[in-house]
């Protein structure tokens, strides 16, 4: 499926307020026979199935398989999605996170293009994922911050039930060195940790979410249509998430919610804009894997907040001094990479957002510090705003001038989550 297949104004649909609160999981299913053959002799029933030969000349290649989850449930079919086995050779431990830089020189722009994604590259596994499923984890663990980052609706449950097996069959296909199949349980490796195999087996059903949560680095929502049909616009509502790193907003408060009411500020949404997007999700077939991308720069080293992160439109927002900040622990380069698709048997739209946090100082010693300052320049002010561009804006344009090389701060901890006060 081309992105001109999708008839719609991507420059409307990709508005930044339309995509803020979306992000979330999506959809695999499918074995490599390479990658089968790993797992095959712990099965011992859990999956089954058949697949095409996977090797030739001893390299592995994509396949496309139908599996079983233990007691006859059937997994998605993946006709058309292939999937291949990550390098065995390549230690998680020694994997750089991808080089996500999604700016340019010149006028910044809410919209950002969407392009196809190789399935295969879905969920990553990079040397910050122990760390940053350890935050995740103490989340589901904290019951007040559970209930900010994990929910499920009695009408999104099909849909999980349905994302929770295709995780677990992605997990085992794309990395069999880190996961497989111990009786009735996934074993990951990776945390020394057990989750259900099958999820019908979960009595609640929201516990998915969590096991999800903290399994995978990247956050996700479910999105299903509006079940009371508000103004005949089949709108799409938020009904399931984990949304352990959110950046600037209370996830509670988006749980359950049509997109009309999460983008009431948005000009011309409810006119113009949703029934666009209503057109692109119809469009979207299952397993058809689309990506975009997000930045923002931030003054801490926080990955979940509720705050600090945006700016009120009457806000009088005060200028950081540049000497006083530690640009390589306090001082980052936020970009989140957004991967959209559709599950095939509940029809559930699925988000699913990973979070690069990326110290001011690597942005400097890559070179790229030109193009990024044409990027905070010539952003637009509303957006300026938005995003606190007033506050860390002339402290950034220093440092990346080299006026100001800020200062030291030893004392600043590893990333970490951003409890709010109860």
């Amino acid at each position: 499926m081309s992105v001109a297949s999708l008839d719609l104004s991507t420059s409307s649909l990709l508005h930044k307020g339309l995509t803020l609160p979306l992000l979330g999981y999506l959809v695999y299913k499918l074995f490599d026979e390479s990658a089968r053959s790993v797992v095959k002799e712990t099965l011992a029933g859990p999956f089954r199935g058949g697949s095409k030969e996977s090797k030739a000349n001893g390299t592995s290649k994509p396949v496309s398989v139908t599996t079983k989850i233990h007691g006859g449930i059937e997994t998605p079919v993946f006709e058309e999605l292939q999937i291949t086995p990550s390098d065995p050779e390549i230690q998680w431990s020694e994997k750089e996170p991808l080089r996500y830089r999604p700016f340019k020189k010149g006028e910044y722009k809410m919209v950002m293009g969407i392009r196809n994604l190789d399935p295969s590259e879905w969920l990553l596994i990079e040397n910050t994922y122990k760390h940053y499923t350890d935050l995740k984890k103490s989340e589901v663990d904290d019951p007040f911050l559970r209930k900010h980052t994990v929910y499920l609706s009695e009408m999104g449950v099909d849909a999980m039930v349905e994302l929770y097996e295709t995780i677990v069959s992605f997990l085992l296909g794309r990395y069999p060195q880190y996961f497989s199949v111990k009786g009735d349980k996934l074993y990951n490796s990776l945390r020394d940790e057990y989750i259900p195999l099958d999820p019908n087996s979960v009595e609640d059903k929201e516990n998915l979410v969590a096991y999800l949560g903290h399994t995978v680095e990247e956050d996700f929502v479910v999105l299903l249509q509006d079940p009371d049909n508000h103004d005949g616009s089949e709108e799409y509502c938020l009904q399931a998430v984990f949304f352990g790193f959110a950046a600037g907003f209370d996830p509670l408060e988006r749980f359950g919610v049509p997109l009309t009411s999460l983008h009431g500020p948005v000009p011309d949404y409810k006119s113009k804009l949703r029934p666009q997007m209503n057109r692109f999700f119809d469009k979207l077939k299952p397993y058809k894997f689309v990506t975009r991308s997000n930045w923002a720069i931030q003054t801490h080293n926080k990955i979940f907040t509720m705050g600090d992160n945006k700016g009120k439109e009457d806000e009088e927002i005060e200028s950081l001094d540049p000497d006083k900040l530690d640009f390589k622990r306090e001082v980052f380069f936020r970009s989140e990479r957004q991967v959209l698709t559709r599950l095939p048997k509940t029809g559930a739209i699925i988000f699913t957002v990973r979070q690069f946090l990326v110290p001011m100082s690597d942005i400097r010693d890559e070179g790229l510090g030109e193009e990024l300052i044409g990027g905070i320049e010539l952003m637009q002010e509303h957006i300026g705003q938005y995003k606190r561009r007033p506050a860390w804006g002339p402290a950034v344009l220093s440092y990346l001038k080299g006026e100001s090389n800020g200062c030291e701060k030893p004392d600043i901890g590893p990333i970490c989550i951003g409890r709010p006060e109860l």
